[in-house]
């Protein structure tokens, strides 16, 4: 199976390939360097899956399309989405470029038109798969608009509707090669604890697309949080069929309150966070780690919970944590990378963090291959990260964008100096200064 991307002229990247099929994939490197611009154009890529069902979703706006348009209005719909994420593109460069494929010989390609608006280009298989389901699913509705509009046809629309949107999913996920849910988390979330109370009426339209879809995703599962996190699984666990992996949710719940210091509550009077019984603080007066961290650690243990394999993306989970917190963040990413076969994208410019996730390579290296019992366990088993599993880059673009690899061939660690170079300066400048005071004697 084929997963890559290819980007050409889009902001700051100037020319890219990049391979997705690891586990676990950092980027580093400077503000504008191209880090964001990489995660988003991912994010969209994946993200056209979901809009091809939203798309066939909608009953009403097909039949009022005539029949022979119906791939077109769904292209226009795509770049619609593109430019929630993106903006317009009549700025942009005539060698813009992207092409992400899905699999071998399934892919989509992106460029400019002559009034330079996105153009999109499906693969073959791809787009005769898509014009296939389009007209099909016309004809359902077509087909259902006959007859008395009684409340037993309305019942029956519904009905229709609901498993509709079941088979558009399955039969869209085979199309493009890609059954894994899509969740991006961008940076600046404490400005969403900022407006906890407001959050579900906030006017969203200023935002960009993946901002957008992580407020309607805090939106919609904020509400699952009424009781603390054990509990929580416990109702869980009366209420769905099948097993949960205790061990791994276990795991993860002491690791949130570890990292947290508290238990977050969202009940009628608002989203809280409570350090025993009786001593809680509204969210908006939490620190800012613990507003930052927040919807990376609830939307983790809910892919644990549900097993729902997904391809995260994080930005800057480091943000306003401290050391030991970011370990702790660091160990709950592979915790759902290994218990839920997810894949995670993180964007970071904290050395802790690589450390720390080299810490756990190592020890997916070192633990394997030793017979220990859990107990005596230096790594947790389930916080190990397989060494063959990641991958790590640095952008740079000081003179035109270039992406290196940052593994080590040999321990396929990460070299975290590469995130730190800045305390290689420091001391240098501190020893001059220290050689200046000992010569003249200050």
């Amino acid at each position: 199976m084929r997963n890559r991307i290819i980007v050409r002229n889009l902001g700051p990247i100037n020319d890219l390939v990049l391979d997705l099929k690891s586990d676990i994939q950092f980027i580093i490197g400077p503000q504008a360097s191209g880090k964001s611009t990489i995660s988003k154009v991912i994010y969209f890529c994946k993200k056209i899956r979901d809009y091809t069902v939203e798309y066939l979703e909608k009953d009403d706006s097909l039949l009022k399309t005539p029949e022979n348009e119906l791939y077109v209005s769904f292209l226009k719909y795509v770049r619609k989405q593109y430019m929630d994420s993106f903006g317009t593109t009549r700025h942009y460069s005539k060698e813009f470029y992207v092409k992400y494929e899905y699999d071998f010989d399934r892919y989509v390609e992106i460029k400019l038109d002559e009034q330079r608006y996105a153009k999109f280009r499906f693969s073959t298989e791809i787009e005769n798969e898509i014009r296939e389901l389009i007209k099909s699913t016309y004809q359902v509705y077509f087909d259902n608009t006959k007859g008395e509009n009684s409340y037993d046809k309305l019942a029956e629309k519904i009905q229709l509707k609901k498993m509709a949107s079941r088979h558009f999913r399955e039969v869209v996920s085979k199309i493009f090669s890609d059954d894994m849910d899509i969740v991006y988390i961008p940076a600046g979330r404490s400005l969403l604890s900022a407006l906890s109370d407001q959050l579900d009426v906030v006017n969203t339209s200023i935002m960009d697309l993946p901002m957008k879809d992580f407020v309607s995703m805090i939106r919609t599962t904020k509400v699952r949080f009424g009781t603390r996190l054990s509990d929580m699984v416990a109702d869980y666990v009366k209420t769905v069929k099948g097993q949960i992996k205790n061990a791994n949710v276990d795991k993860a719940i002491e690791l949130i309150r570890e990292i947290l210091k508290a238990d977050y509550i969202n009940d009628n009077d608002g989203e809280k966070l409570y350090f025993s019984e009786k001593q809680w603080v509204k969210l908006i007066y939490g620190s800012s780690g613990q507003q930052e961290a927040l919807w990376i650690l609830l939307l983790l243990f809910i892919i644990i919970l549900e097993d729902r394999k997904s391809f995260v993306i994080i930005e800057e989970p480091e943000a306003h944590l401290y050391p030991e917190a970011q370990r702790g963040i660091v160990e709950l990413m592979s915790l759902t990378a290994n218990s839920s076969k997810s894949k995670l994208l993180i964007t970071t410019h904290s050395p802790y963090i690589m450390t720390s996730a080299n810490l756990l390579i190592h020890s997916g290296r070192v633990e394997t291959k030793v017979k220990r019992g859990s107990d005596s366990a230096i790594i947790p088993k389930a916080y190990r990260i397989n060494p063959g599993s990641v991958s790590a880059y640095k952008c740079e673009n000081d003179k035109g964008f270039k992406m290196i690899s940052i593994i080590d061939e040999e321990t396929q660690m990460m070299n975290a100096g590469e995130i730190d170079k800045i305390s290689e300066v420091i001391n240098e400048d501190t020893e001059k200064l220290l050689d200046l005071e000992i010569d003249y004697g200050l």
